[in-house]
């Protein structure tokens, strides 16, 4: 077993180089991954099958670094991602030098848009609009607001539209 390890270690670079991460920052995590699936590919080969042993563990390294990768993946988000309708990721960042006045502005606004729900919206489409946007309460997809109130996923659909529009006017409004 020593030996097939010993003398397969280069093997481990050539997965590597194959699968085109050998330039990569993370090429000592790739090969220690590696050398992983080849002590694996040493104790679960069996010789009586019609492959190789270099075959064998070429599958078993490729496999433990494939595995290694899609663990780690990192989920990346752009600032060009609307988190809502209208507002992308990128118009919620704050700058350090205006914070203040742009959070009493931000403030200012919730204030507003609170007044416009309490008053503008009937019971159903406050209810609607907050746990949608998980105002008060937790966000809840549309499909649930149908069960908890007993209406037609369709209907919450469009009264969500139609309410983001009279919302989006009487802000305009206000502005």
């Amino acid at each position: 077993m020593d030996n097939l390890l010993t003398d397969n270690l280069k093997l481990v670079y050539f997965v590597i180089k194959k699968m085109n991460i050998f330039n990569s920052s993370e090429y000592e995590d790739y090969y220690q991954i590696g050398v992983i699936g080849l002590i694996y590919a040493t104790k679960t080969y069996n010789p009586n099958l019609k492959i190789t042993f270099s075959t064998y563990a070429y599958v078993c390294i490729k496999n433990e670094i494939l595995k290694y990768i899609k663990k780690n993946e990192k989920k990346y988000i752009s600032l060009e991602d609307k988190l809502f309708d209208d507002i992308r990721i990128e118009d919620t960042i704050i700058d350090d030098d205006n914070s203040i006045i742009e959070k009493i502005i931000l403030k200012e606004t919730n204030n507003e848009l609170y007044t416009i729900l309490d008053t503008k919206l009937d019971d159903i489409e406050r209810k609607i609009i907050k746990m949608s946007f998980g105002i008060g309460c937790r966000e809840y997809k549309q499909k649930e607001i149908a069960n908890i109130l007993n209406i037609p996923q369709y209907k919450v659909s469009r009264i969500k539209k139609r309410v983001l529009e009279r919302l989006k006017k009487c802000m305009e409004l206000t502005i």
